[in-house]
C-alpha cells in the first residue's frame, strides 16, 4: 500500500525519524524551549496560515469538495480517518490530561500569540497533527506521483511543526499525532477498499494508474 506514494512514506520515515531522535536527545522542557526561542513576526504569520490546514473546517472543506467531484469513495475514506483519529485523540487527551506549554511553563516564561495560543490540558496527543497526517497519507494514495507525494508531506511537517512554534503542543505530541493519523487512514483505506466506488477503473488498471480528479 504504502508503494503507491514512496515519496510521502519516505518523507514520513525520515520526519519521524528526526522528531524521535530530538525526543530522546532533549527532555520535554528543553526541545520544546529550543524552539520556542527563535520567533520572527513572518513566522508568526506563516505558521498561523499553517496551522489551519489541521483543524476540522478544513477536513470538512475537503470532503465536501470531494463529494463534489462525486468521490464518494475518497469522501468516505477522508470521513471516516478524520472521526476515527479525532475520536482517539480527545480519548487520550481525557486519559493523559497532560498541560499545554502556556500552562506547564506558567504566564510570562515563554513566547506565545495572543488569540492563537490556547492553555488548559489537552496537550498530548496533537489533534491537528493527527488530522493534518490522515489527511494528506489518504492524498498520497489517491495521487501517487512523487511531485504530490513531496508536496502533501512537507505540508504535513510543516503543519504538525506549526503546532509547536505557536506554542500548543511539545514535540512529543506531535510525534504522537502524526503517528495516529498515518495509522488511521491506512487502516481505513485498507478496510474501505476504493474498487467498490471507483467503477469506471478496470481491475487490471487499478494498481498502475494515478486517479484524477474528474
Amino acid at each position: 500500500m504504502i508503494t503507491r506514494n514512496p515519496a510521502f512514506f519516505a518523507g514520513y520515515l525520515l520526519f519521524i525519524v528526526i522528531l524521535s531522535i530530538y525526543c530522546f536527545a532533549f527532555t520535554k522542557s528543553e526541545g520544546f524551549l529550543l524552539v520556542n526561542q527563535f520567533h520572527f513576526t513572518l513566522l508568526d504569520k506563516l505558521f498561523v496560515l499553517f496551522t489551519n490546514f489541521g483543524n476540522g473546517i478544513f477536513a470538512v472543506l475537503l470532503m465536501i469538495f470531494m463529494l463534489f467531484r462525486k468521490k464518494i469513495g475518497w469522501t468516505l475514506q477522508i470521513a471516516v480517518s478524520f472521526l476515527v483519529s479525532g475520536i482517539l485523540v480527545q480519548i487520550l487527551k481525557h486519559i493523559i490530561s497532560s498541560p499545554r506549554p502556556r500552562l506547564y511553563f506558567g504566564p510570562g516564561t515563554i513566547h506565545y500569540i495572543h488569540g492563537i495560543t490556547g492553555t488548559g490540558y489537552g496537550s498530548f496527543p496533537s489533534g491537528h497533527t493527527a488530522t493534518i497526517f490522515a489527511v494528506t497519507s489518504l492524498l498520497a494514495l489517491y495521487f501517487p506521483g512523487r511531485n504530490a507525494g513531496i508536496f502533501f508531506i512537507i505540508i504535513a511537517c510543516l503543519t504538525g511543526f506549526s503546532r509547536i512554534y505557536l506554542s500548543q503542543h511539545f514535540p512529543i505530541d506531535v510525534l504522537a499525532g502524526s503517528l495516529l493519523g498515518i495509522m488511521v487512514s491506512l487502516f481505513t483505506y485498507q478496510l474501505i477498499p476504493l474498487r467498490i466506488f471507483e467503477k469506471k477503473i478496470q481491475e487490471k488498471d487499478w494498481d498502475r494508474q494515478s486517479i484524477k480528479l474528474r
